[in-house]
């Protein structure tokens, strides 16, 4: 079985921590993703796992997929 998000967190307004449900954390920094970058640390928090590889933001109309944050296809 394929890992899958279990949650994220952000370090500050430029590094966000991708946390896997197989103990790996990934490191992304947000200058590739400008629109997460942009976010309040309120908007930051309100965020969506789907089906386990994918990451949206309400305030944000796109989904992230887990391989697109890794950079791991």
């Amino acid at each position: 079985m394929s890992p899958e998000i279990r949650n994220i967190e952000f370090l500050n307004s430029s590094i966000m921590f991708v946390h896997l449900t197989n103990d790996r954390t990934f490191l992304v920094p947000l200058e590739q993703f400008k629109d997460i970058q942009s976010l309040t640390p309120l908007q930051k928090k309100e965020f969506e796992i789907i089906d386990g590889t994918n990451l949206s933001f309400l305030d944000i109309d796109e989904v992230y997929r887990l391989a697109e944050l890794t950079g791991i296809e």
